[in-house]
């Protein structure tokens, strides 16, 4: 009997992001946890990333490819500012990553990718992107192991889906950070690879990036 052997260069190590856009503000959150194959490697690994000029990178998958994306912006970003003598805006910076990952098309980074932060208006915005590239943005977005049972509470909460009350929901920057604190707490207690903490990021052109961390389940 032959046995064929295969190589596969990933390793997927869960993490969960939320982002939310508001007109005036961004909340963004990941949850500490690390895993892989079910075993923990960290339990204070946040999957949010701050760039250069405010905006927030939120991305999950394979920690090799997350952290070498980081890297690779990093320096176009500095390359960017150079050039043109000004920060780069979180549009501008949705649409360089955009190019970077169609350039790997054929081997392409193994992350679900979202970008977030406030456009030149100062509204929040929140752009997702597929593995080679393609960008939509979106009123909100949620990536990662804990997905499947997040995002259609965001669906329900924000634009009203499967309730009484279709229809885009408005919330202040303060009940959103709530939301998010509720959905992880319930997602948690479901999800095996989400746990021990969730961090969360409101972004708004006054106050800059403001931190909060809330416990979630250890075990």
């Amino acid at each position: 009997m032959v046995k064929q052997h295969g190589w596969y260069p990933y390793e997927f190590q869960s993490g969960t992001t939320v982002a939310v856009a508001g007109d005036d503000y961004v909340v963004v959150a990941s949850d500490t946890r690390l895993t892989e194959n079910y075993s923990i490697q960290s339990r204070t690994h946040s999957n949010v990333y701050k760039m250069h000029n405010n905006s927030l990178l939120l991305s999950t998958g394979f920690l090799g490819d997350v952290l070498t994306l980081k890297k690779t912006l990093d320096g176009r970003i500095k390359t960017y500012e150079y050039t043109h003598n000004k920060p780069i805006s979180t549009p501008a910076l949705a649409q360089m990553i955009s190019i970077m990952m169609y350039g790997r098309r054929f081997f392409p980074y193994y992350t679900s990718t979202v970008i977030t932060g406030l456009n030149t208006d100062g509204k929040g915005c929140v752009y997702g992107f597929d593995p080679v590239g393609s960008m939509t943005e979106q009123l909100y977005a949620c990536s990662g192991s804990a997905m499947p049972l997040i995002l259609p509470i965001l669906d329900a909460n924000i634009l009203g889906k499967n309730t009484s009350k279709p229809g885009q929901v408005k919330r202040t920057k303060e009940e959103t950070v709530k939301m998010i604190k509720d959905i992880y707490m319930a997602a948690c207690e479901r999800s095996v690879e989400l746990g021990d903490a969730v961090v969360v990021h409101t972004l708004t052109k006054e106050k800059g990036i403001e931190t909060d961390v809330h416990p979630l389940r250890k075990d």
